[in-house]
């Protein structure tokens, strides 16, 4: 046990040790309090030949993730600069064929929140020794208001759905875990 998680801790610690909050506020402009609040518990990068923060969170398993399974269900990347929300939705399966996905909606109760129509990736993930089959996800990227992704980060993550629409019809997947989207909605909202 640990092996597990005295990497995980150091990992973590870098990262948060890793940000110059006072740099990456002088060159973005944004606010050095906001920085050091939001991003101790997302991914913050720093461009230096450009000035400007990049920001990530997702619902990933920390522990899961570790084993290369993917467990991310929904992510948000915000750049400096920008007024919208970088959006990805990932449908996993492992037992049966590929959903191939085109759109997603995103659902607060029965409120639709967010339409995702973007491109699509799709990869071969982790093999499952249990099932012997390897997880076929399916990824859509997309651009949302700040509007909507405030909307879906506010909202209790046990209310929020992800409906995928494919060939098949569609599957619903409704998010597993608590998240810090809401972060990168504060530092998009600080500029």
């Amino acid at each position: 046990m640990k092996k597990i998680f005295l990497p995980l801790i150091i990992t973590t610690l870098a990262g948060c040790a890793a940000n110059d909050y006072a740099q990456m506020s002088q060159g973005s402009g944004l606010p050095e309090t906001e920085l050091k609040t939001n991003c101790q518990q997302i991914s913050c990068s720093y461009d230096k030949l450009k000035d400007r923060v990049q920001a990530t969170a997702n619902d990933m398993n920390a522990l899961l993730g570790m084993t290369g399974s993917e467990t991310r269900t929904i992510q948000f990347t915000w750049v400096s600069g920008s007024n919208a929300i970088s959006i990805d939705v990932f449908s996993t399966n492992l037992y049966g064929s590929w959903s191939f996905v085109e759109t997603a909606e995103i659902y607060i109760g029965k409120e639709l929140a967010a339409k995702v129509s973007g491109q699509v990736d799709r990869h071969v993930g982790y093999y499952n020794d249990v099932a012997r089959e390897h997880e076929k996800v399916e990824r859509i990227t997309d651009v949302i208001s700040l509007e909507e992704a405030e909307k879906i980060a506010k909202a209790n993550y046990e209310t929020v759905t992800i409906r995928f629409y494919g060939k098949n019809g569609y599957k619903d997947v409704e998010l597993p875990r608590e998240h810090n989207l809401i972060n990168v909605v504060n530092l998009a909202k600080s500029a």
